[in-house]
């Protein structure tokens, strides 16, 4: 008589098990230093936890809150060692993992959904293998089936309860409604332009703002420009640059701060007389806002980002620029249509406003060289337009004429191009810019501008 094959009947005998125990330290760090722990505590299920000590810890977490206890990493290891769980080194290096995670508490709930769909996971697969081997053991098939479904049923029932349910139209008025009554309150991100911050009215949190130009006209200056008057208001940002490490994206700063030409900063010799006015102008540098430089990913801009935000605050993202961000994709379209929507959804997660810097495509026919020339761009030049324009709510162009010599004239006609501005009003902002101050600056508008 042949053997009967076992029954699976625990999670961990499955042959591929979903887990992720950076999940389960980050659930259970949040819940020691939430506010109101009892929120996390509520959504969660021992089962939650594929890791039995995890599990073990979240249920005395339970139990000491349900006692209202106080429930820290002192009063977690008192309470272990009581109950020998865990002990000795083992469970100090343990805590120590989890008090280490514990700043995931800002987005706790979010944490808490990943580590249940996991869970919702293993579930399933547990309740599909049991039922595909009772069919081998040629049991009642229409038994295995009403248990099948019922159990899958009860596991979609249970996840379905903390799905996002979304807020109600008055809740949503409510809190436009605060925002008009509470305008201080509200962050607003500035360029320094007068006649282009009356018409955008500045950069909200949750906001994509995209920012192009041909090369050399000054893209990066103008994110570097608004960073600056963000950190002049108190907001703190993270410039990412793909095109420059964090000592050369300085230079120029550095040197409009000195008083320096910004040309000889590559001019050692010319600068040794002038190094205490750089030492001072570095001195004066923000010691909150963050460069982050080098080979950058999506998803490690995402975790810098995250954790900016929990420690210290984030209202400003740059990212500079689209085509040098890593970001998985087929080709080069899939990648900065992911690059686009994950832009737009870390603004709106860390409820901060991000500039993407972005090239414009070549012209055909040639350069907008004319002086005369007062025909807006075309959206279709913006690199990738399409996802682009669908999830941006700003999109600016910067022009500037291109200057064969070094002019003597410390600033030269440039424009600012409102393509999209899904709150308000579209059109040529014009400017200057200063050479020596690196700077776009206001000029008087005609008033058919703003219209």
């Amino acid at each position: 008589m042949a053997k009967k094959k076992k029954i699976i009947a625990s999670e961990s005998e499955l042959p591929s098990v979903k887990q992720n125990p950076l999940l389960e330290r980050l659930v259970l760090g949040a819940i020691l230093v939430a506010e109101k722990p009892d929120a996390i505590i509520e959504a969660l299920e021992p089962d939650d936890f594929f890791s039995t000590d995890y599990r073990a810890v979240f249920c005395v977490i339970r139990d000491m809150r349900q006692k209202k206890q106080e429930v820290g990493l002192v009063e977690l290891y008192t309470e272990m060692e009581t109950l020998g769980t865990l002990s000795g080194e083992n469970l100090l290096k343990f805590l120590a993992e989890v008090g280490n995670e514990a700043r995931g508490a800002a987005f706790a709930m979010d944490t808490v959904r990943q580590l249940r769909k996991l869970a919702m996971f293993r579930t399933a697969s547990h309740v599909v293998e049991i039922a595909k081997l009772a069919l081998i053991e040629e049991s009642d098939i229409h038994s295995i089936i009403d248990t099948t479904i019922e159990k899958l049923s009860e596991t979609a029932r249970r996840y379905e309860e903390f799905d996002e349910k979304g807020i109600t139209y008055h809740q949503a008025a409510k809190q436009c409604v605060e925002e008009i009554i509470s305008p201080a309150e509200v962050v607003k991100i500035f360029t320094g332009v007068e006649g282009l911050d009356h018409m955008t009215g500045g950069f909200r949190s949750g906001e994509l703002v995209i920012i192009t130009a041909e090369t050399g006209t000054g893209k990066t200056l103008l994110a570097q420009q608004i960073r600056r008057d963000a950190c002049a208001r108190g907001y703190v940002s993270l410039f990412c640059s793909g095109e420059m490490w964090a000592k050369h994206l300085l230079r120029r700063e550095l040197a409009v701060d000195a008083g320096i030409p910004p040309s000889w900063m590559r001019e050692e010799e010319k600068l040794q007389g002038l190094i205490s006015d750089l030492i001072m102008a570095a001195e004066h540098q923000c010691k909150r806002c963050r460069i982050l430089d080098g080979e950058l990913a999506i998803g490690k801009i995402r975790r810098v980002a995250r954790t900016l935000k929990n420690h210290q605050g984030l209202n400003l993202l740059i990212l500079d620029y689209d085509e040098l961000i890593d970001v998985p994709g087929k080709d080069e379209n899939e990648q900065l249509r992911k690059l686009v929507r994950m832009a737009k959804s870390i603004g709106m997660e860390l409820d901060c406003a991000v500039l993407l810097i972005s090239q414009l495509r070549k012209e055909y026919g040639g350069q907008r060289d004319r002086e005369d020339d007062t025909r807006p761009p075309s959206l279709n030049r913006v690199y990738g337009s399409g996802a682009k324009i669908k999830h941006s709510s700003v999109i600016i162009v910067a022009e500037r004429k291109w200057q064969e010599e070094f002019p003597t004239e410390p600033q030269t006609a440039a424009a600012l191009w409102v393509l999209k501005n899904r709150d308000g009003a579209t059109g040529k902002v014009e400017a200057k810019f200063n050479l020596k101050k690196l700077r776009f600056e206001s000029v008087p508008q005609r008033k058919e501008a703003f219209a």
